[in-house]
């Protein structure tokens, strides 16, 4: 329980520990006393979904309710899942390897992913069904493995796999190219850091320091420099920005989803993931009455939604208008002249169905790496969003997917064909 006391000019902060579980310093809270089924049904759900049979396995200390009026992670409440203890999420980083090592097992699948062994899982798992076609939640991974362990062997992990009718075992825990999984070792300092916060903590009081590298003890030489403390009131050494995650389901149909985070080569260091409160919901032009009932129905919610009272569109499933390419330059980003005929198109069918969602995957040729073609083809697809804004579309009709050079359409060994996968492609779906 935290008081807040207002003095001249000063706000005091006074935190009560009324019970063990409950924490409260520097403004953010860990409560543990929490069950997985009610901060499921109580935290993490959002509108047009119905859960049930949550189950968790791992350590009660390695899950609970995360708050932060500050938000300093970008979210100010939600569901934390951990590797180890999530007391230690809070703050301020005054150690770089901190971590609760609790002698639990790894996840095989999560192996997978980590191309390494896994240790201290924690799982949460529960069915749900969903009013409508897009289901959403946002989140953030943070770890005490950066940035020391970066580009090692203990890249910790953690995944969403969600199975159901038109999906087995996928994972959606990916960076917004949709293939990345999120890793330590794919999202850091270097590493897609567009996505990544650093919160190091930088030794300037001990003349010598280990090196984990080089597993020896050399010279500190940051050694008696200006202190420069950590911008945020976590443990974690480096976090992701807020990320969601996303994949197209079937309406009143049941779905699984596992949400899974490990430690990766030894139980040592933790990571953690959090879910932001309310997010995970369903959305889209779909809306259906659920009438899918769980094996614990007294687990059910519908929060924020009037199931009961929604109405079911004549058209169940979507249909795309494929309006064309818009082709680059080599290297470029800048739209060009000849493209004024595909955004014509767009925006005409646009005015017919003003509802409609305008789809913009944005592509590259195989010329440069994958990370600077990823890139690439973001500057792109934004470039092109950009111009739709202009000419009066909205920007929350405007869905962006960008691929890099993953899907050519043509061969890449030729300039004309090279011409051909430097795009974005535009759709309307309604």
């Amino acid at each position: 329980m935290c008081t807040f006391i207002n003095t001249i000019g000063t706000a005091l902060q006074i935190c009560i520990l009324s019970c063990l579980p409950l924490v409260c310093i520097s403004q953010i809270q860990i409560d543990t006393t929490s069950t997985p089924a009610e901060l499921v049904s109580e935290v993490l759900l959002g509108q047009g979904v119905v859960i049930g049979n949550v189950t968790f396995r791992g350590q009660k200390h390695a899950i609970g309710q995360y708050i932060d009026p500050e938000e300093q992670m970008g979210l100010e409440n939600g569901v934390v899942l951990t590797s180890g203890n999530a007391f230690y999420v809070i703050g301020p980083n005054k150690n770089p390897r901190a971590g609760w090592a609790s002698d639990a097992p790894g996840d095989p699948e999560l192996d997978d992913i980590a191309r390494g062994k896994t240790y201290d899982a924690s799982t949460l798992e529960f069915d749900f069904v969903t009013q409508s076609e897009n289901l959403y939640f946002e989140y953030v991974f943070a770890s005490e493995e950066y940035l020391e362990y970066v580009g090692s062997k203990f890249n910790d992990v953690f995944a969403f796999f969600i199975s159901g009718p038109n999906m087995e075992n996928t994972n959606i825990a990916r960076l917004p190219d949709g293939v990345t999984p999120i890793t330590v070792n794919t999202v850091n300092n270097e590493m897609n850091s567009e996505y990544y916060v650093d919160n190091a903590y930088i030794n300037t009081t001990d003349p010598f320091i280990w090196d984990v590298r080089s597993r020896k003890v050399i010279e500190n030489k940051n050694y008696l420099q200006p202190e420069v403390p950590p911008s945020y009131a976590t443990q974690f050494d480096g976090f992701t920005t807020v990320l969601t995650a996303r994949c197209r389901v079937i309406p009143n149909e049941i779905y699984h989803i596992k949400m899974s985070i490990a430690d990766v080569a030894d139980g040592i260091l933790d990571s953690g993931v959090f879910l932001k409160a309310g997010s995970f919901r369903s959305e889209g032009e779909i809306v259906v009455a659920i009438d899918k009932m769980m094996d614990q129905p007294h687990q059910l919610t519908r929060k924020q939604a009037r199931l009961d009272e929604v109405v079911v569109k004549p058209k169940d499933i979507p249909s795309n208008i494929i309006i064309g390419n818009i082709e680059f330059e080599f290297d470029k980003a800048e739209i060009p002249v000849q493209a004024k005929t595909v955004l014509t198109k767009v925006i005409n069918e646009y005015m017919n169905h003003p509802k409609a969602k305008i789809l913009l995957n944005g592509h590259t040729d195989n010329f440069g790496s994958d990370n600077y073609n990823i890139k690439l083809s973001l500057k792109r697809t934004n470039a092109v969003a950009s111009a739709l804004m202009g000419l009066g579309i909205p920007e929350n009709r405007l869905v962006l997917d960008y691929y890099g050079e993953q899907r050519p359409i043509a061969t890449n060994d030729t300039e004309n064909g090279r011409a051909r996968n430097r795009r974005v492609e535009l759709i309307v779906s309604f």
